[in-house]
């Protein structure tokens, strides 16, 4: 194995979207790496910012297409927003959250209850089925004092047909309503969910790599969390003006070997 900043290769901590898989379709080369990197014994956890699904549906997804994965290996931004809410805010909270039902299962199974204009916390999460009434609500509630919780600050996600607008831009029409607001960010580049997997894979930090599609959020996660962070161009286009900056770039993550 390529050395990974001082000695060898230990652990390895990664992206999805754009990394191991583009939508539902497998990205070969990606297989193959973690293929090899198992068979090496190597071990591998994921963190994604994707708050669509679990970790279980993450685990059999990957496993589906090739890449043998449990569902302790997988921190995705569902679980890390209810463990926020549960450090900071009582279960008996009111919630008013934009997301998909995994999102709303976890805050259900944290105690917490769903409100509307009136509710105490807001939760941006992605939705497929978005509706201006949605944002109304969401935007009432920020007006009114609630403290706004984002689930991943993303823009743009990467799908089979090219990409889509995430999170990010659902924040940023928030922030553009209530310019007072300040989100409270779960996902990448929060460091929590890499410090997380680090924990899980009990690997040493000078011997794990972060690798990601995305440099304001992967890599600057992985670089904030002291890790080597590799960058592959088969996700989000890089961006020229980011604080952090990958340690290497690859078009496949087999040249990685």
């Amino acid at each position: 194995m390529r050395p990974c900043a001082e000695g060898e290769l230990k652990g390895i901590i990664s992206d999805l979207d754009g990394v191991a898989y583009r939508g539902d379709s497998a990205i070969p080369d990606a297989v193959e790496a973690f293929r090899r990197w198992r068979a090496a014994g190597i071990p591998y956890a994921f963190v994604t910012n994707n708050a669509t699904r679990s970790a279980a549906d993450f685990a059999t997804k990957l496993t589906r297409m090739g890449i043998v994965t449990e569902p302790e290996h997988v921190f995705c931004a569902v679980s890390a927003t209810a463990s926020l809410l549960r450090r900071r805010w009582p279960s008996a909270t009111t919630v008013f959250a934009i997301g998909e039902q995994p999102l709303f299962e976890a805050l259900g199974e944290a105690g917490y209850t769903q409100a509307g204009e009136n509710a105490e916390i807001v939760v941006l999460g992605f939705d497929r089925a978005l509706t201006y009434d949605k944002l109304r609500t969401a935007v009432r509630a920020a007006l009114g004092g609630a403290p706004v919780v984002v689930t991943n600050p993303d823009m743009l996600v990467p799908v089979e047909e090219g990409f889509e607008p995430c999170v990010g831009v659902l924040m940023a029409a928030v922030q553009a309503a209530v310019p007072d607001c300040r989100p409270i960010v779960v996902g990448k580049p929060e460091p929590a969910m890499i410090e997380e997997a680090l924990g899980f894979l009990g690997t040493p930090r000078n011997g794990t790599i972060m690798i990601g599609d995305q440099v304001n959020t992967d890599i600057a996660a992985g670089k904030r969390a002291g890790l080597r962070s590799i960058l592959v161009k088969t996700g989000v286009a890089a961006s020229a003006t980011a604080v952090f900056q990958p340690d290497r770039t690859v078009a496949s993550l087999l040249e990685l070997f």
